[in-house]
């Protein structure tokens, strides 16, 4: 590497020096390097400067004090519809990416039975199950029961193999 060249810490490209830079210059000017420079720079100076930090807090209260995080989202949503049909449309191939392979083509109830068995073939006793506190159950149709394994009786049984 030449001394009219460095190699830009974020991207890890080699750009050529910019001569109106004093000292060593780390990052080249593409936006997400130099967002990548400023980033460093700001956790830097909230790591070591008690005062500024203090400030930067006071001013991150005063604005979400202004704009409610709920509030500031569905405004977001309703003045960028773009950005809704875009979000959609990467949802759904996230989606479609998450069910190649799984037996999970939806995000929301991971946890409902699927076409494999988390069990094994053997014989299994379902007994209902007993509450010993007095939590409530949220779904009051649910089936719960307990699932005890036999413990390897299930030889002293015929099965239909057809």
């Amino acid at each position: 590497m030449s001394s009219e060249t460095f190699r830009c810490v974020h991207c890890q490209g080699r750009y050529k020096k910019n001569p109106r830079l004093k000292g060593q210059q780390k990052y080249c000017g593409s936006k997400s390097c130099q967002q990548s420079r400023k980033n460093k720079w700001e956790r830097e100076k909230q790591k070591h400067n008690k005062d500024y930090r203090d400030r930067r807090r006071e001013s991150k209260k005063r604005w979400y004090s202004r704009y409610p995080g709920d509030q500031y989202q569905s405004v977001y949503r309703h003045s960028h519809p773009d950005y809704l049909e875009t979000n959609r449309k990467k949802q759904q191939k996230r989606n479609k990416s998450r069910a190649i392979g799984s037996g999970f083509p939806k995000i929301v109830k991971t946890d409902t039975l699927t076409s494999k068995s988390a069990v094994t073939r053997r014989l299994y006793v379902l007994l209902p199950y007993k509450k010993t506190d007095d939590k409530k159950i949220v779904k009051t149709d649910a089936l719960i029961v307990q699932l005890l394994s036999s413990g390897g009786i299930e030889d002293n049984f015929w099965v239909d193999s057809s």
